[in-house]
């Protein structure tokens, strides 16, 4: 898959997500790039597999949508999951920190339960997501930089102090470079 200067070679599937939408859901995705895919759990053995296998087809050319973590995730998901997910919620445009807006990528309570919406029960105005200044977390979360080319990584971002959200979370690329990279 290449744009806009992005080579992507495989996808990690999210197993936590998997399990409501199914592997199913990442066919159309599939299909169009024609890039390996394999769903991953969080035990090591449930990411030491899916990156094995994703290693394999890269390295022979064939793409495959593949389940790693079957003891969680099904082809169709979770069918009764799923239709709550519908009726209480609907698609929304939504702003990543790092990547910007992405169409439809997020979810909203649908009016008819709005009753039980946190914004609609609770007055607060959140401040508008900036990126940082100086930090690169996008172009790291798409792949067009690494951690040590962002020009506060290990200087004024550290996991204990953390500037993007490259760094906020401990599963963040980041925060895993800072935790594994011998450098």
């Amino acid at each position: 898959m290449q744009t806009k200067d992005v080579k992507i070679d495989g996808f990690i599937l999210p197993g936590h997500v998997s399990v409501i939408i199914g592997t199913k859901a990442y066919l159309p995705l599939f299909e169009k790039y024609k890039i390996p895919c394999v769903v991953a759990g969080f035990e090591p053995s449930d990411i030491l597999q899916p990156i094995s296998i994703l290693v394999e087809q890269i390295e022979s050319s064939a793409p495959e949508l593949i389940n790693g973590y079957p003891r969680a995730v099904t082809f169709d998901g979770n069918k009764k999951a799923q239709k709550i997910m519908e009726d209480v919620f609907e698609t929304v445009d939504v702003a990543w920190r790092g990547l910007g807006v992405i169409p439809k990528s997020g979810l909203r309570i649908r009016k008819k339960f709005s009753a039980f919406d946190a914004e609609k029960m609770i007055e607060f105005s959140a401040p508008e997501s900036k990126d940082p200044r100086g930090c690169a977390c996008g172009e790291i979360l798409t792949g067009l930089k690494i951690p040590p080319e962002c020009p506060l990584y290990k200087k004024v971002c550290t996991p204990m102090d953390p500037v993007g959200p490259c760094m906020v979370s401990s599963e963040g690329t980041c925060a895993a470079y800072y935790r594994y990279h011998n450098s």
